[in-house]
């Protein structure tokens, strides 16, 4: 893999912390002699990264040009019952950005924030993540403030060539604050039909305190010849309250990595995920639900729907600490082949160091049931309708997990 542009970014980006200058260097470093994840590690065992390493990639310097007809386009994605920031190629574009509020901000980079990017098993990503980023979007809600509406943070690329993307977003709720948040990822339709492909990494890390709320919907729907690398880290502090919900729709190689820490006692996550792939789409999701302390609730469920050629995977990792007494963990994995071309990999796994826990995990593969297509076609339904319905109905059960019934209008 190649950075065609990286001496130009870093002159362009300069960052006045020496600390942070530092570790960029030494993220830059690291990065050229570790180079990204490969099948030999365990953790990427069922995806390979070839095609994107394969080709040279340019660092996004500048927010580009968008035609009359791209911003109609994304205007069209942009609910006024929300409010919305857009960036373009990572870069705030004011336009079609509600003003910023008190508590959204576009910072510098700051050391604190670099050394947080802890993923293991994503490090080469992390590594360039580091190297290659000057600002951060950081949301902060202040103790007991509960925001009105929901947050929307769209991301969008357009360039003359190969652009790599890269963002750093950085959550913070205070002691009983509220929100909601989604993080939307699109692609132009201009896109599809240009000679150059586009790529994102993006970082985000979600700290919740005490007694907070937070609902969270990522929605991944890039191109089918796109790549996406994101990662998100949850923190949740003592009766912290967390829904996640993760749609993988688009790129033709993406890879979620999210990890739950709980780090105080009494608090719930929900974590879900839906993935839909249809031609030769590739998607690997890696759960991490760390209990270190005890009595806390997690449930995990995923689904994909996997037509043609796609491939899923699904890797999703529990631990549950020696302090960690009275915590219950649930992990579920579901996936529907509609093509017997339709591949999927699934890996759960428990490790449990305390003795007084609730955990379970579960996994499963199947193609639609004969009987149910039966049905529709006896009442003058086609094929082809009959397995959208089924297919639209298994959806639904993670949609409804949102609490909330203007997004799940939305998501639908």
């Amino acid at each position: 893999m190649n950075i065609e542009n990286y001496n130009q970014f870093k002159q362009k980006f300069p960052l006045d912390s020496l600390k942070a200058a530092t570790l960029r260097q030494e993220a830059f470093e690291r990065f050229e002699k570790n180079g990204l994840p490969s099948k030999k590690d365990e953790a990427w065992k069922y995806t390979s990264v070839k095609s994107f390493s394969e080709l040279s990639w340019n660092l996004a310097t500048e927010e580009e040009f968008l035609s009359h007809d791209d911003m109609k386009w994304l205007s069209t994605k942009l609910s006024t019952d929300f409010y919305n920031f857009v960036f373009v190629n990572g870069f705030l574009n004011q336009t079609l950005s509600d003003e910023l509020e008190s508590w959204i901000s576009i910072d510098e980079i700051a050391s604190e924030v670099q050394a947080d990017q802890k993923a293991v098993t994503e490090g080469g990503w992390n590594d360039l993540l580091v190297a290659g980023s000057a600002k951060q979007i950081h949301l902060k809600i202040a103790k007991g403030k509960a925001l009105d509406k929901p947050v929307q943070i769209l991301f969008v690329q357009r360039s003359n060539q190969n652009l790599l993307s890269q963002s750093i977003v950085r959550i913070e709720l205070g002691e009983n604050s509220q929100a909601k948040l989604i993080q939307n990822f699109v692609s132009l339709p201009s896109s599809v039909v240009s000679a150059h492909q586009n790529a994102l990494n993006i970082s985000t890390q979600v700290h919740l305190g005490t007694n907070s709320y937070l609902n969270f919907i990522q929605l991944q729907n890039e191109n089918h010849k796109d790549f996406h690398f994101s990662r998100t880290q949850f923190y949740l502090q003592t009766g912290a309250q967390l829904l996640s919900l993760d749609l993988a729709l688009g790129g033709q190689l993406s890879r979620h990595y999210l990890e739950t820490v709980f780090l105080g006692e009494n608090a719930n996550a929900g974590v879900y995920g839906l993935t839909a792939l249809s031609k030769k789409q590739h998607t690997d999701h890696y759960t991490f639900i760390h209990h270190q302390k005890g009595a806390n609730q997690s449930i995990q469920h995923y689904k994909s729907i996997l037509s043609d050629e796609s491939h899923s995977v699904f890797r999703g990792r529990v631990r549950i600490e020696p302090l960690a007494q009275k915590a219950n963990s649930e992990q579920l994995n579901n996936n529907l082949l509609l093509t017997k071309t339709a591949h999927a990999d699934s890996v759960p796994q428990l490790e449990i160091y305390a003795d007084d826990v609730k955990a379970g995990h579960g996994s499963t593969m199947g193609q639609l049931n004969a009987d149910e297509i039966f049905y529709f076609l006896s009442r003058g339904i086609n094929q082809t309708q009959a397995i959208r319905m089924l297919a639209f109905g298994y959806a639904l059960e993670l949609v409804y997990k949102i609490e909330n019934v203007e997004l799940q209008n939305w998501i639908l």
